[in-house]
């Protein structure tokens, strides 16, 4: 799977423990995936493509500005909240609750 941005192809990366790890140290929090959205998006354009936080943040503003949909940066996203190691975590953090 793959998505563009500023006419990047960008392929998406699996998602594994050691992915969830490089997301958190990026700032990418589990817990708020639904409230710091533009947040999430950074951190997953600057995994995915390989980028500091601030070089991400460039590229989605220059994305933006040049016309480019927000919805390019939904599969990023789907990528991890799809993933069966996400899955996993939070069939079992809500099997404690």
């Amino acid at each position: 799977m793959n998505t563009v941005i500023n006419g990047k192809n960008v392929n998406i990366k699996p998602i594994d423990f050691e992915a969830i790890c490089e997301l958190e140290d990026l700032g990418f929090d589990i817990n708020t995936i639904s409230k710091k959205t533009f947040s999430n998006i950074r951190t997953a354009v600057a995994f995915h493509m390989g980028l500091s936080l601030s070089k991400a943040s460039a590229e989605i503003e220059e994305h933006i500005k040049n016309g480019g949909k927000i919805e390019a940066f939904v599969p990023l996203i789907e990528a991890i909240t799809n993933s069966d190691f996400f899955q996993a975590i939070t069939q079992n953090t809500e099997s404690e609750e």
